[in-house]
């Protein structure tokens, strides 16, 4: 910016304060990179707009004024230098964010909220920008303004851009200031505003729901429009950061209240969606995050009776009819896999409902779509988006008795074609198992620690489903390698095996290590002599010690406790080969 500019702005009127800034704006509003004034005429343009902002009487210049620091703010090297108190104190009011007595005062007059959005904006660049205006922010009347801004929130009159701006500047606090949250959460009771606006945006897209249903059918229980989903996870972000310090294996009686409270909105928020695809994964992302903050006994919640999920009303779709045996001892495994049901309605609408065991299992299934969307998701992207809804899922199964059995029949159905690997494939059992061999620890992990609690922690039966070599990471960290100890979750006792008929055929052929079947094949010892087997073995040993001694591989056996140990030389593999495999008690298909 030239000198001269600089000098018109300071001396200039309105007029051509205005002209000015609108020019400025035009020019870097797409730039989100600092604009690169020079330190003493950024200096010079910050005095000009906040004396603009600070007068009363220039308020047709207030709105050009805050679109130019909303420019000018993307530059945190010199915030430090430009903002103190008093100025922010000048874009909070401008804001909006007064006080609850000044705010009654205000009543009557008109507000120029063209104006509070871009002061709304103004700040959202500024705290993100810089952590001392974050500790201003926390101490002025931003906070306050906010959560009193918040209880108006059942008012039409107030726009969407402002609610929307105020929990964007509200997660950005509580997510920088960690201090603000137990504040917000006990005197200003931010979690039952925070829920409340949740429940009353459910109810509005249910409302338009039932007016735009095609004969009485709605399609799905709710559907958002643009705003409300951008709403709706803004403030479940914000609930995020507040409930993320609760403790929940021990919640105190308010927020037990408050978790019991929530879980119900969040199973809601799971069978909701958006016109926008990607607000729709937004959405049901942020609901992940938060349900991986309740408490584990309250699962129970996401499950609803099948009399109380078809009470929806008049205009509410009667839940299809579905199998609703559960399987029992005995059982084989065509009924135990007709144990749910997939539902497709007539209209091709694909509503889904599901019942097992006497319960509403819809919101489980939508946990496995989403599951099994970010399995599809390519990239590294995928990996750390998969991470919060593998968490919720082990605890989920680990929580829940009847989750789980339901999610085993999903996830884990009886073995009928076992031509290929378990990791070949497009299932969710066979992505969960190629994660199993992951670089990335965290991951492998969760998903060999979830396919393990679905097979009721049998080793048996996860080397049935995944193969050993699959099921080797996990086998070796938990000292499993030589077979299973006791489970140590509570599970159902056994009940007899129920594999396929397809699967028995080929039982005694299916290769442990590998997963699969293999046909038959020709011992390549066939025909040799004893001499000949004798030197092909002592060729092998040499190539294993030429490896070892090169460090491109480390031998081990396994010891005592179930884990693999180093070994110092190939000799030592023979010592303890007569080491019984140890019986699995766990070993059925059955829950």
């Amino acid at each position: 910016m030239e000198e001269s500019v600089i000098k018109l702005l300071e001396t200039g009127n309105d007029q051509d304060v205005v002209r000015l800034l609108k020019e400025f704006i035009r020019k870097y509003e797409k730039q989100f990179t600092p604009v690169g004034l020079e330190p003493h005429c950024c200096d010079r343009l910050w005095d000009v707009i906040m004396g603009r902002l600070s007068d009363t009487g220039a308020s047709t210049t207030h709105q050009t004024c805050l679109s130019a620091i909303r420019i000018l703010s993307r530059d945190k090297s010199s915030l430090h230098r430009v903002i103190d108190s008093d100025r922010l104190a000048v874009i909070v009011r401008l804001a909006g964010l007064v006080p609850e007595e000044e705010a009654l005062e205000r009543l009557n007059q008109q507000i120029n909220y063209d104006v509070v959005i871009e002061a709304q904006k103004c700040l959202s660049n500024l705290v993100y920008n810089s952590s001392s205006i974050q500790r201003m922010c926390c101490i002025n009347s931003c906070v306050p303004g906010l959560m009193c801004r918040l209880k108006t929130f059942r008012d039409p009159e107030l726009p969407h851009i402002v609610k929307y701006f105020d929990m964007r500047l509200l997660f950005l606090l509580t997510a920088f200031c960690g201090d603000i949250r137990p504040q917000l959460r006990s005197e200003y009771h931010g979690l039952t505003y925070l829920i409340e606006i949740l429940d009353l945006s459910l109810k509005t897209a249910q409302e338009e729901s039932e007016i735009h249903s095609i004969n009485g059918y709605i399609p799905c229980p709710v559907l958002f429009n643009e705003e409300q989903a951008e709403l709706v996870n803004e403030v479940l972000k914000v609930l995020y950061n507040l409930v993320l310090h609760i403790d929940k294996n021990s919640p105190d009686e308010e927020e037990d209240s408050h978790c019991l409270r929530l879980i119900s909105i969040l199973r809601s928020l799971l069978l909701a969606s958006c016109r926008c695809p990607e607000k729709t994964d937004s959405l049901h992302s942020n609901t992940v995050n938060l349900l991986l903050l309740m408490p584990p006994n309250m699962y129970e919640e996401l499950l609803l009776s099948m009399p109380q999920a078809s009470s929806g009303g008049p205009t509410s779709p009667p839940i299809p009819a579905v199998v609703t045996t559960q399987p029992t001892a005995g059982a084989t495994a065509m009924v135990e896999a007709a144990c749910f049901t997939n539902v497709h309605d007539h209209i091709q609408l694909h509503e889904r409902s599901c019942e097992y065991d006497g319960k509403d299992m819809t919101a489980v299934i939508k946990l496995l779509d989403f599951l099994d969307s970010r399995l599809k998701a390519p990239g590294q992207s995928s990996n750390k988006s998969l991470m919060p809804i593998l968490t919720l899922m082990v605890e989920v199964v680990q929580a829940n008795r009847t989750i789980r059995k339901f999610v085993r029949l999903r996830v884990l159905p009886p073995l009928r074609d076992v031509s290929k690997r378990p990791e070949e494939g497009h299932t969710v059992r066979n992505k969960l198992c190629t994660l199993m061999t992951s670089p990335l620890h965290d991951l492998k992990h969760l998903s060999a620690n979830f396919l393990f609690i679905l097979c009721k922690e049998s080793v048996d039966r996860l080397i049935k489903y995944t193969g050993y070599g699959n099921a080797a990471g996990l086998l070796a960290s938990r000292g499993l390698m030589l077979g299973g100890n006791k489970p140590s979750g509570s599970y159902s006792p056994d009940s007899e095996d129920s594999d396929t008929e397809e699967y028995e055929r080929v039982r005694e052929m299916v290769n442990p290590v590998t997963g699969r079947y293999e046909p038959p094949r020709p011992s390549p010892l066939e025909g040799m002599t004893e001499e000949q087997k004798e030197h092909e073995a002592m060729k092998l040993v040499n190539v294993l010690d030429k490896l070892t001694r090169n460090n491109i591989i480390q031998p081990c056996r396994i010891g005592d406790d179930g884990k693999p140990h180093p070994v110092e030389s190939v000799m030592e593999l023979q010592e303890g080969m007569g080491i019984m495999h140890p019986p699995d008690h766990n070993n059925d298909d059955s829950d």
